[in-house]
């Protein structure tokens, strides 16, 4: 089997966190093992739609769906995998927020 990063973005997610559903998305990266990218692209997928906000929050209606689109797919090498195979990041933000251009820090 092959050694994959891969970064999703999720967009239009409408959840209900704190009683104001909103619409939120996400930065995900992963590492993972799959015989091939398109097999590693369905396999974070499916993962995603694990994550319980995700799983039993999302409030849109079917004329309003939310959608994960592919960022980068990457095969790595096995010591690369071997170190940060267990990294994983996801990033929930006010949709709003993930507009904003990020600013470096001054210090």
């Amino acid at each position: 089997m092959k050694r994959f990063r891969i970064e999703l973005r999720g967009e239009n997610f409408l959840l209900n966190l704190d009683g104001e559903p909103r619409k939120f998305g996400f930065h995900l990266s992963r590492y993972l093992r799959a015989v091939d990218a398109a097999m590693a692209q369905k396999t974070a997928a499916i993962q995603v739609r694990q994550i319980p906000a995700l799983k039993q929050g999302v409030c849109n209606n079917s004329e309003d769906p939310p959608r994960i689109s592919l960022q980068q797919i990457r095969e790595v090498n096995p010591l690369v995998f071997a170190f940060r195979h267990k990294s994983q990041r996801f990033e929930l933000r006010v949709e709003e927020d993930l507009l904003l251009p990020e600013l470096p820090v001054q210090g």
